[in-house]
């Protein structure tokens, strides 16, 4: 991903990447429903519906922000931590960020998804909800 002349740049790997995602959520739904099997919960088991939207849906690669009305990005990725677009004094001695629930010295940047945040959970799709939630609130004051 690059930005270039006002617009966003995207590489090619839409569909790879929602592969990713769904084989991700097979597998946490299998859990839930082998955690819920070991413990005699009577709860329906999950079954999950096949989405094709993204999958048949043309692979936007460039996108001029301006044009499409967009003033905000939340900015959301995974495998690793990669804060190259942040230029601000935010983060500690090991490159980490220095956030508290979320929540940074510099108004409207905030951090959701790092682990301890404030527990470790948080940095797990499961966990990220409630930092998630702490930072919309403070966002929609």
């Amino acid at each position: 991903m690059d930005f270039q002349d006002g617009n966003l740049i995207l590489a090619p790997d839409l569909k790879e990447n929602l592969n990713k995602s769904d084989q991700a959520e097979v597998k946490i739904i299998q859990m839930v429903n082998e955690y819920i099997a070991r413990n005699g919960i009577d709860a329906p088991e999950e079954t999950l519906l096949t989405l094709r939207d993204g999958y048949d849906a043309p692979e936007i690669l460039s996108l001029n922000l301006k044009e499409a009305g967009i003033t905000s990005i939340i900015w959301a990725m995974g495998y690793h931590y990669d804060y190259s677009l942040v230029h601000l004094p935010v983060f500690d001695e090991t490159g980490y960020p220095i956030a508290q629930d979320g929540t940074t010295a510099f108004p409207g940047l905030y951090f959701a998804g790092l682990p301890w945040q404030p527990i470790q959970r948080n940095g797990f799709l499961l966990g990220v909800s409630e930092v998630a939630l702490k930072i919309a609130e403070k966002i929609s004051l």
